[in-house]
């Protein structure tokens, strides 16, 4: 029988079976944004990332995602599959249209968690294929000529992530850190630093020190995901001129703000 390690608040357990993992989780001494260590990836996952427990966190949720039979033929882009993960609930079904209509009014990101049936684990948005930049232009040929019209903008800004490594400094109003930037988006970032534990939705302030093509500018930012020791915020408050140089900087065009 296989053994896990897992960690709560910094401290290494195990190795426990899956069995115990469950039970740990049920009696509460664990939860579901604690880790597990992978193995085979090398890394530490959250548990409800971890494929084998898939199952057991979808129907831990207040209404439960129960395993249904899959269609054989089904419309990937307008079909209701997708499930997002917010605040330790699910929501959903959702088209795939709709995921990126919500990744534009920022009420869905790509540092969060989506899940459908024949998807083995959660997964960040960001690192599902279906919704990689050649998939969503796929999605927009699949619409008619009217559909498209009403899209076109919408598709023009989806913004994309870009490698973009760099050091910033970053506070939380009550100690101050070095780390490391890894990418960069219109709408967030993703930075890497050890020791640290910050919290889902807490406020964190970053200043980024200037690199490449994008000049030094300052943040306050919302974690919105952590894997390992890597964290992926989105911004709060950024200057217009910065998510300018992001934009260009990722390839993307952004019309000035009105005066």
């Amino acid at each position: 029988m296989s053994q896990y390690f897992v960690a709560k608040e910094g401290i290494q357990k195990g190795p426990w079976s899956l069995d115990e993992i469950v039970q740990s989780i049920q009696s509460k001494s664990l939860t579901w944004n604690d880790y597990i260590y992978d193995e085979k990836a090398n890394v530490w996952l959250f548990l409800f990332e971890f494929p084998l427990l898939t199952d057991v966190f979808n129907k831990s949720f207040k209404n439960p995602l129960q395993k249904t039979k899959l269609l054989n033929d089904y419309d990937l882009f307008k079909d209701r599959l997708w499930y997002i993960l917010k605040q330790n609930e699910n929501y959903g079904p959702f088209t795939a249209i709709e995921m990126i209509q919500m990744l534009q009014s920022k009420t869905l990101y790509e540092y969060d968690f989506i899940w459908r049936q024949g998807q083995p684990a959660w997964q960040r948005l960001a690192d599902v294929h279906d919704f990689r930049p050649e998939k969503v232009k796929e999605i927009y040929e699949s619409l008619s000529v009217d559909e498209q019209k009403k899209s076109a903008a919408f598709f023009r800004r989806r913004y994309p992530r870009a490698v973009y490594q760099c050091e910033i400094l970053l506070h939380n109003e009550k100690k101050l850190y070095n780390a490391e930037n890894l990418e960069i988006g219109f709408g967030g970032a993703c930075f890497s630093l050890e020791g640290v534990d910050f919290p889902l939705e807490s406020e964190v302030h970053l200043h980024f020190r200037p690199g490449h093509e994008v000049p030094a500018f300052n943040a306050v930012c919302k974690v919105v995901s952590r894997n390992g020791f890597k964290y992926g915020v989105s911004f709060v408050k950024v200057s217009h001129l910065a998510q300018e140089s992001i934009a260009q900087y990722t390839g993307q065009l952004v019309k000035p703000k009105a005066a």
